[in-house]
């Protein structure tokens, strides 16, 4: 493993063992493909593996995981076109906000390794995808009617009681918040890689935000609903918004970060949590960053109940069936490495 820890954790022993724990994850994890647990997952799992291979292709400098990744998912549209969950094996599921992960690892591979030729081959089958999003479920601007699972954060016990009804499949008539900011964020990476390759955008944005801020924003809280029709605020569906950097104002950023302090990382798990600490380092959050790597319910809870990898989840009774050896929170890594977060999140 090429990459360093950063010099100002260097003398802090509690971000020395999270970040070994994290490496050591990724060294023996990382074999042929990436799988979520070595116990019980037999395929490559292409949400969680997005944040699996750019650890590994920062920790490492080799990005042969990342390229087999996208690679691989973009050839499932031979069975569908908004792509499969789990590739290279033969279990058929789809989740509705894994291949817009892709979209944005197509432009972290890109921010890291410099290769315009791979993003210029990839940019295509990006716009393939959301085009067929846009085709299948985009309706006024809005994201409904999904006939696949969204996930929006596991498991079920860290949602904050968020209110749509994603129950596995049943079609989600809703619009809700979190596969909206997914959505709308993967349009403007879109736009990022149109630009990067000198092309025209891919499309207006404004009018997918407009219509997201009218359907979710409580103007009065200044903070967001959870999906239309409803009136509840879950600090998971405002974790989307702020991750996304689609607060529209000033107060409602600082709405959500007073949430974020209040209830800290540990009351979030995966997707959640990924997001909160890609917005710290892009908007330089030190301090909120190194609480929440070294949240006592985080990374450290898993070392102090014994982990010599990364678990499925921030404690063994977490899940009911809590793997100890899954690769997603080795992703911790990517916030302690000494590399610029800054150019690969912007």
């Amino acid at each position: 493993m090429n990459a360093c820890l950063k010099k100002e954790y260097d003398s802090d022993d509690d971000m020395k063992r999270i970040w070994e724990l994290c490496v050591h994850t990724q060294k023996y994890g990382v074999q042929e493909v990436v799988q979520d647990c070595m116990d019980r997952e037999k395929g490559f799992y292409l949400g969680d593996g997005c944040y699996s291979v750019l650890t590994n292709m920062i920790l490492t400098k080799d990005d042969s995981m990342a390229r087999k990744l996208i690679d691989d998912a973009f050839s499932t549209n031979f069975v569908t076109d908004t792509l499969v969950t789990c590739i290279n094996c033969s279990y058929m599921q789809e989740i509705a906000e894994f291949p817009m992960f892709l979209v944005y690892l197509v432009l972290w591979h890109y921010r890291i390794t410099n290769d315009i030729e791979y993003l210029s081959q990839n940019y295509p089958k990006v716009i393939h995808l959301l085009e067929a999003y846009r085709r299948d479920y985009e309706k006024e601007g809005l994201i409904k009617n999904l006939d696949k699972w969204c996930v929006v954060e596991w498991p079920q016990n860290y949602r904050h009681g968020y209110d749509a009804d994603i129950r596995q499949g049943e079609i989600c008539t809703q619009a809700h918040i979190s596969i909206n900011a997914y959505y709308l964020y993967a349009v403007r990476v879109a736009n990022i890689i149109a630009k990067l390759l000198g092309n025209e955008p891919y499309r207006d944005e404004s009018p997918l935000l407009s219509a997201f801020y009218k359907c979710f924003f409580d103007a009065e809280k200044c903070l967001f609903r959870d999906s239309e029709g409803s009136e509840h605020i879950s600090l998971v569906g405002n974790s989307f918004v702020y991750g996304f950097a689609l607060c529209p104002d000033a107060e409602s950023k600082t709405n959500i970060l007073k949430l974020i302090d209040e209830n800290g990382i540990d009351s979030l798990s995966f997707f959640c949590t990924f997001l909160i600490l890609m917005r710290f380092a892009k908007d330089g959050e030190d301090k909120r960053m190194k609480d929440a790597l070294l949240n006592d319910g985080a990374w450290k809870r898993m070392l102090k109940e014994g982990a010599t990898t990364t678990f499925e989840g921030w404690g063994k009774d977490t899940k009911w069936n809590t793997s100890l050896f899954h690769m997603t929170m080795s992703y911790a890594a990517v916030f302690l490495a000494d590399v610029d977060l800054k150019r690969i999140f912007e």
